[in-house]
């Protein structure tokens, strides 16, 4: 099986459910989104329910042969939306109405497990940072493993004045000791989760495992190299989650652009679970039966810090995936050609997942399970005011 990979070119600059409404678009950008916040950190006062934009550009002719897009009408599709999302005149303007400034430092988390976010739209989101006046060296894209990135040709290097960085938590950048998820699921540590400990801190595998740290861009303080020397008494199993350093200490701001994927796990890997579940180390306890990452994945980005910091949502649906997720399965796969944008990332994937149903569906006569209740996150989340999932509340806009 050929695993696709995020596109070609150099990345320089880049490095250099049914009923949903359709309608104009009324300017106003959700209340309901990550980064919906005051300036001083607390939740807007309650208002008259509004309406949550996501704005939706598909051209299936953008997919090419092997997974391949046509680069510069994909890079036309997310200006385009953002545009409409924004109302400006043009794309830093865009970019500057949604929170990006001069001084920030934006993390762009993208997916590389399965399909990976193809880098016409990373190279989009770069050359529109730095229209808004964000230097080359304060934009880093990034995931959670390493191993992944590589393999989706974005491997793991430092920033420069020509390039941004490309970072991964692990091993990379690593988790911060001082901000945790906690609740009553006991998971067993692995290798790359904070708390674990390696029985034989001698072998080549954790002496890697050290240099890694210490040598990957944007640091990887002390503290991340812990676990390697406290010896091999302390427990292998924990019901604590630390955040990655990328969202709590390095990134003033993200945007989270990941793929329209299936996941047997959670249900979808959409808006919600792929940026909840590549932000915390640990998660593996709280994904799969019984759970399926509900409530898990809705706490994880009810923080402050999360709230505030991401400002927008771009779903890659270029080319989805329907079922066999979160791994790459070509014979599960539509190219659509679609990119959905919106700061409401409840709203997109509660308009992406009756999308996936409905393949499902249509596949194998019918013997493809629903996703169902796996995907109870989802809904789960308009509760935690992370967005709305009400077909009346969200303004579908498609643009020609």
């Amino acid at each position: 099986m050929v695993h696709p990979r995020a596109g070609t070119g150099k990345l320089v600059h880049l490095m250099t459910r049914h009923g949903i409404k359709e309608t104009l678009l009324t300017g106003a950008l959700s209340a309901f989104a990550l980064g919906a916040w005051t300036q001083n950190g607390t939740v807007p006062p309650a208002s008259p329910p509004s309406l949550s934009p996501v704005i939706l550009a598909e051209n299936p002719d953008v997919v090419e042969r092997g997974f391949d897009v046509d680069s510069e009408a994909v890079r036309q599709m997310v200006n385009n939306c953002l545009l409409k999302l924004t109302s400006a005149s043009d794309i830093g303007t865009a970019w500057t109405r949604l929170g990006i400034t001069p001084q920030d430092v934006v993390g762009i988390k993208i997916t590389t497990m399965g399909v990976p976010t193809h880098r016409p739209i990373v190279q989009a989101i770069c050359d529109g940072l730095q229209a808004a006046g964000v230097p080359v060296s304060h934009i880093i894209v990034w995931d959670k493993m390493a191993d992944d990135m590589i393999r989706a040709g974005y491997p793991p290097r430092a920033s420069d004045d020509l390039h941004v960085g490309l970072a991964a938590i692990f091993p990379g950048t690593g988790y911060d000791p001082s901000v945790v998820y906690k609740n009553e699921m006991l998971g067993t540590l692995i290798w790359g989760d904070y708390d674990f400990i390696r029985n034989n801190t001698n072998d080549d595998l954790a002496e890697a495992a050290r240099e890694a740290v210490k040598n990957k861009a944007f640091g990887g303080d002390e503290a991340n190299l812990d676990p390697f020397d406290m010896g091999a008494d302390a427990p292998q199993t924990s019901n604590r989650s630390y955040y990655a350093r990328l969202v709590t200490q390095i990134c003033t701001k993200i945007i989270n652009v990941p793929v329209l994927c299936d996941n047997s796990y959670i249900g979808i890997d959409g808006c919600l679970g792929s940026l909840a579940l590549a932000s915390v180390d640990n998660n593996r306890r709280f994904q799969g039966d019984p759970t399926y990452g509900d409530p898990a994945i809705c706490q994880i980005l009810d923080r402050n810090f999360m709230r505030h910091k991401v400002v927008v949502h771009i779903l890659d649906a270029l080319v989805s995936q329907y079922a066999g997720g979160p791994r790459f399965d070509p014979q599960f796969t539509k190219s659509i050609g679609a990119i959905y944008v919106s700061r409401d990332p409840v709203a997109i994937d509660a308009l992406v997942l009756p999308r996936l149903e409905r393949w499902r569906r249509s596949d194998r006569e019918g013997r493809i399970d629903p996703i169902g209740h796996t995907a109870s996150h989802v809904h789960s989340a308009a509760s935690y005011n992370l967005g709305t999932d009400d077909p009346n509340r969200i303004q579908l806009v498609r643009l020609p």
